[in-house]
């Protein structure tokens, strides 16, 4: 069995906090803060829980939450998935307000906890004597990683909400006069940050989960792109930046990184699949188990569930979140009263409005709450000329799914729809209850047969994603050739057909075979926010073009309806409230 990052929360951490995290049953609630702690490290051992409870935050950010607000940095409601409750608000941008009842704020609590804290490691660990540590380097280490959440946070707030400030000491009595620095600025205190973790950060660690040099160096690559894109007088040094710390990634300077070619792991020797649908099985995430993709991988263990989380079942919610219920119905009833199985698509209804239930999840299937679903974009636009990019594949995005049972759900749609019965067909049946299975979020082993536990980490970094990044950066220095080059390499892991063309190499290319390869992982409104400016919000474009239309609302189908100045998300106003030293500044238009 694995070594996990086990994470303890004791006394010492439990205290007031700057901009305090959300409460299990009361997230919603709005509170005021105070911005202080009392908290002190005085042992490596103090420091090492400290540096623990970072990695707590970003399990809780990433795997805690049963709805949709754990997917907000991953581009939930942007252009390649969405939230099906219509009111969420990426589905209702009119929601998106500084007054929301607390997604955005729920984010940048725990984002301002992360830094912090990782001020509070690096500075303890600073003032600790190099004799106290265990091994000569553990010093150097601990202040590395802690540099590197505090890059990483910083990032992840910038891309969420713009300019942001830029806190690079503990906040040790009450403070309110913070002050939004420009959004390049804090770009390059991330790349400062990020550079010097990268000369600390060890090159491997036998503790899946702990960040390591090249997670350093794949974060500083993409904050490098991130100046160049908005800094014209820095554009030529921080591409070269960027490109040289993707090299040290990719050229194998910061461990052994390469993307798996071949089957490995659990279940390699089952046929039919490929190494991309082994990234994903249980067991095979992390860089300690055999997989040298993986660069930070978030960790679970079902044994324990997220630490800190208590009084609830140590479930993984992913699989539940993007699941359809296309495994529940194994009957057609030819009286149906409203849809064709059922009023929020579970059952089928009799004449009466008695609900009839039919097909409920196993082990193969998996169990849903019905509440997430791939755009048609990713779904189907970005594999139109795939060839035999497995990536597509029916093994990895299954569209021919059966009943409970056993027919396959298309032959049904096309019985309903010859039939008298085809008024009762509406678009929760064929759009929202029904809809292709992802593979790289689904198991069909769960935990002991029993279909709610899903045994997966999290993958924040993986070396396709290296790759992806040095394409972008050599474009942008107009190297195309170099980019096509790194693009094919992705590529060709995948079995797809590859560039030939270097003219072909654009951002929306790259951006849809980051779709292709990263779906869900990646921190898509981060990369569509760094991409975006007021003049041209290509995320609002993007929505626009790609989001999922609403089809079956009381009122008729809802396309898109982000405005332009959405680009970036409105500073929650118990920030601003709280913050009554200094002004604030809310973003334009909310």
């Amino acid at each position: 069995m694995k070594t996990k990052i086990h994470i303890i929360i004791s006394a010492i951490l439990m205290m007031p906090l700057f901009l305090q995290g959300c409460n299990d049953d009361k997230f919603l609630e709005e509170k005021s803060y105070i911005l202080t702690t009392d908290v002190a490290f005085t042992t490596p051992a103090q420091i090492e829980m400290g540096l623990n409870y970072l990695h707590n935050r970003v399990q809780w950010l990433m795997l805690y939450q049963t709805s949709t607000h754990n997917f907000m940095i991953n581009g939930v409601g942007l252009d390649t998935f969405a939230a099906l409750q219509s009111w969420f608000i990426t589905s209702d941008w009119t929601a998106m307000t500084p007054m929301e009842i607390g997604y955005n704020r729920h984010w940048y609590q725990f984002l301002s906890q992360i830094i912090q804290y990782a001020n509070i490691v690096k500075e303890a660990a600073e003032e600790t004597d190099a004799n106290a540590w265990p091994t000569p380097t553990k010093k150097a280490e601990t202040i590395g990683e802690a540099l590197f959440f505090r890059a990483w946070a910083h990032r992840s707030l910038v891309g969420m909400f713009g300019d942001w400030p830029i806190i690079t000491e503990a906040t040790r009595s009450a403070k309110v006069d913070f002050v939004r620095q420009p959004r390049v600025d804090v770009w390059k205190q991330c790349a400062a940050d990020l550079e010097l973790a990268s000369q600390t950060l060890p090159k491997e660690t036998n503790q899946p989960g702990r960040i390591v040099k090249a997670a350093a160096d794949h974060l500083l690559a993409e904050v490098c792109i991130s100046v160049a894109d908005h800094s014209s007088a820095d554009k030529a040094v921080y591409l070269d930046k960027s490109i040289k710390a993707a090299n040290r990634v990719i050229n194998k300077e910061d461990g052994d990184y390469e993307l798996m070619k071949d089957r490995f792991g659990k279940r390699a020797t089952e046929k039919g699949k490929n190494p991309y649908w082994d990234l994903f099985r249980a067991g095979n995430f992390n860089y300690q188990e055999g997989n040298n993709e993986a660069i930070w991988v978030v960790q679970y263990d079902y044994t324990a569930g997220v630490s800190g989380k208590t009084g609830t079942r140590p479930e993984n919610y992913v699989e539940r979140q993007f699941l359809s219920q296309y495994y529940h119905v194994n009957h057609l009833i030819p009286e149906t009263s409203t849809q064709l199985y059922g009023d929020g698509a579970i059952y089928f209804y009799d004449k009466d409005g008695k609900a009839i239930t039919s097909g409920s999840g196993n082990d193969s299937t998996g169990q849903t709450w019905l509440i997430l679903r791939p755009t048609n974009y990713f779904l189907y636009d970005v594999w139109k000329n795939k060839g035999t990019d497995y990536r597509g594949s029916e093994v990895m995005i299954q569209r021919n799914l059966q009943q409970a049972g056993g027919r396959l759900w298309k032959d049904v749609f096309a019985e309903v729809k010859a039939s008298s019965n085809a008024q009762y067909m509406t678009a929760n049946d064929t759009c929202q209850g029904v809809f292709p299975r992802i593979w790289k979020f689904s198991t069909d082993k769960h935990i002991n047969g029993a279909p709610n536990l899903y045994d997966g980490d999290w993958y924040m970094m993986r070396l396709s994603e290296t790759y992806l990044l040095r394409a972008e950066a050599y474009m942008k220095s107009g190297d195309k050739a170099s980019a096509m080059a790194d693009i094919n390499t992705v590529r060709d892991r995948a079995t797809a057909p590859l560039l030939t063309d270097q003219n072909d190499v654009t951002m929306d290319y790259i951006l849809d075979e980051r779709a292709r390869e990263l779906f869900g992982e990646e921190a898509r409104l981060i990369t569509l926010t760094r991409l975006s400016t007021k003049e041209s919000p290509l995320l609002v474009e993007r929505v626009r073009k790609y989001g999922w239309t609403f089809p079956n609302l009381p009122t008729g189908p809802r396309q898109p309806n982000i405005a332009n100045h959405q680009w970036i998300y409105p500073i929650p106003v118990s920030l601003i409230e709280a913050n009554s030293g200094a002004v604030f500044e809310q973003n334009e238009g909310y």
